[in-house]
């Protein structure tokens, strides 16, 4: 049995004020439950369902769930409906605390490759640039100011687990990250939809840090100012021009699989 009082605070969850407010957000679905449950990441409590319990992979995750002594709660499906935001729920939600990783943490670590997104406004982008960057071995990403909430539930669910691979970092000032990168010795690389070089064409060895703009309007010109390299993905058929997050997955992989030739990263 819920109490009344827990299912407002979960209820509250579903806004960004709440999850600003509370530091936690909620996960939901089989997937992405047992990915935080195996990551390092707190998970505070689990709500399931008598069905989801029902079920051999419920089961599996429920045992997963004990095992690390995660607080687990038997609701009844309409609580399960009500906290969870997608139309079909699993009959699992969790509750999960934000982790607020710092620039200087990630930086610390020297990562090869830094993925750097700016302004980028919507959820499902956002979730399938982190899935793309976990495929590529990218676990170093930075959202600027202005870009679509990190725990949004609809990038949460689009990262399909990514999120807990990463170590993301939000709410930057590129203007002011953009040196601090450079004095680590990284090429800043930015995505141009003109006068740009070929992605062939160029040498992405060093330490790298690909820079994605807004879907409609790209990068500024002041942070292209800012890049020491301009590259732009051609378009040999009629449409006018990529998805920025398939963009980003064809540049990822093209710099990681120079990378992977170089060493592991």
């Amino acid at each position: 049995m819920i109490s009344k009082n827990l299912l407002k605070q979960l209820l509250e969850l579903q806004t960004k004020k709440g999850r600003k407010l509370k530091d936690k957000f909620l996960l939901e679905g089989a997937r992405l439950c047992q990915e935080a449950i195996e990551s390092d990441w707190l998970v505070e409590q689990i709500f399931y369902s008598q069905s989801f319990q029902d079920s051999e992979n419920g089961r599996k995750i429920l045992n997963l769930a004990r095992q690390k002594k995660i607080g687990m709660l038997l609701v009844q499906e309409k609580v399960i409906t009500k906290i969870a935001e997608t139309e079909t729920p699993q009959g699992i939600v969790a509750l999960v605390q934000k982790k607020n990783f710092s620039l200087k943490d990630v930086l610390a670590k020297s990562p090869n490759i830094i993925l750097a997104l700016d302004n980028i406004k919507d959820p499902g982008n956002l979730g399938t640039m982190l899935r793309t960057a976990d495929a590529a071995g990218v676990q170093t990403v930075l959202l600027s100011q202005g870009s679509v909430e990190l725990y949004n539930s609809k990038v949460v669910r689009t990262t399909m687990g990514s999120l807990f691979h990463l170590n993301p970092v939000h709410n930057l000032n590129f203007s002011q990250v953009i040196p601090e990168l450079k004095n680590l010795g990284y090429r800043i690389v930015a995505t141009s939809p003109q006068s740009g070089k070929r992605i062939d064409q160029i040498d992405f060895s060093g330490k790298i840090c690909l820079l994605i703009g807004n879907e409609a309007f790209g990068l500024s010109e002041e942070i292209l100012k800012l890049s020491d390299l301009k590259i732009t993905l051609p378009v040999f058929g009629k449409a006018e021009s990529l998805n920025v997050a398939v963009a980003c997955g064809i540049i990822l992989y093209q710099i990681a699989l120079q990378k992977n030739k170089e060493s592991n990263f």
